[in-house]
């Protein structure tokens, strides 16, 4: 990618109209931008099936794979465990197909009780440890990405939990920090980057209103961080772990256009060239 390493989520399509998608991506001429692809969706039971029937077009781009969106912290032998098996599973065939570089999932997904929590994570880090056995044998990079938020109740890895994890995982199981997950917790993301450093192999960039998951363009003007606290993060993934891939995402509607999308490209790349070490 010309030493550029800037792909778009699929989110801002609400992973439907893909034409689109690739029409942005084929306008932009400066450098080679990917894609991330996100496999499965509760909300969205069509997506499996739209994304077999469009990924073809893709062939080609730089890729990265989102792991479902799937609970993986479940009982054992459960229904839901099953499902969550069966989903994954699915998506490492899309991984080998569109000749992705590497896929990142979550921790956890629903609610917890507070008395839960010790056990959710040491469940989450065995499901981690799971999929990163079946991944290291088909060749699949992974990384772990934060999540979870006040609104919903669900931060199951906090600031100082999430950086221990990486002290306990194996090595080449990657992290990735969701810049708007972050800042809903009032993380500081830029110390966070300082720590993790090049442990840090992906980024989703984006901004929101500081109570929602609203994935505003990272550099909104009315987003909770200001565009000037955005370019510092930038300015700090260049200087800690410039190898990581920078996937900027947006949420479907009317915030996002081919236009925006190409000036935040752009933004981007000139911030990590006038800061790399």
């Amino acid at each position: 990618m010309n030493g550029k390493r800037i792909y778009i989520s699929t989110l801002c399509i609400k992973f439907q109209d893909y034409e689109w998608l690739k029409t942005c991506l084929d306008d932009f001429h400066d450098f080679p931008v990917g894609l991330e692809h996100a496999t499965w969706w509760g909300l969205q039971p069509e997506l499996p099936e739209l994304l077999d029937e469009k990924k073809s077009m893709f062939y080609g781009m730089p890729t990265t794979i989102h792991a479902p969106f799937h609970e993986i912290c479940n009982k054992p032998g459960s229904p839901g465990e099953q499902e969550m098996i069966e989903t994954f599973d699915r998506a490492c065939r899309v991984y080998h197909e569109c000749g992705a570089t590497s896929m990142v999932m979550h921790t956890n997904e629903s609610h917890f009780q507070e008395a839960d929590r010790p056990a959710m994570r040491e469940r989450s880090k065995e499901m981690i440890l799971f999929w990163h056995e079946r991944f290291k044998a088909q060749g699949i990079h992974m990384t772990v990405e934060n999540v979870g938020f006040p609104k919903k109740d669900n931060l199951l890895f906090d600031y100082d939990h999430f950086i221990q994890l990486f002290s306990e995982l194996p090595e080449d199981i990657g992290c990735l920090i969701d810049t708007g997950h972050a800042m809903l917790n009032d993380w500081d993301i830029p110390a966070l980057i300082k720590t993790l450093g090049p442990r840090i192999r992906g980024y989703h960039l984006n901004n929101n209103d500081g109570v929602n998951d609203a994935h505003y363009p990272t550099f909104a003007p009315d987003g909770y961080l200001s565009p000037e606290k955005m370019e510092e993060i930038v300015a700090a993934i260049a200087q800690y772990s410039p190898d990581a891939d920078l996937i900027l995402e947006y949420m479907f509607g009317d915030r996002i256009t081919e236009e925006q999308m190409h000036s935040d490209i752009r933004r981007v790349a000139r911030i990590m060239e006038e800061n790399r070490r």
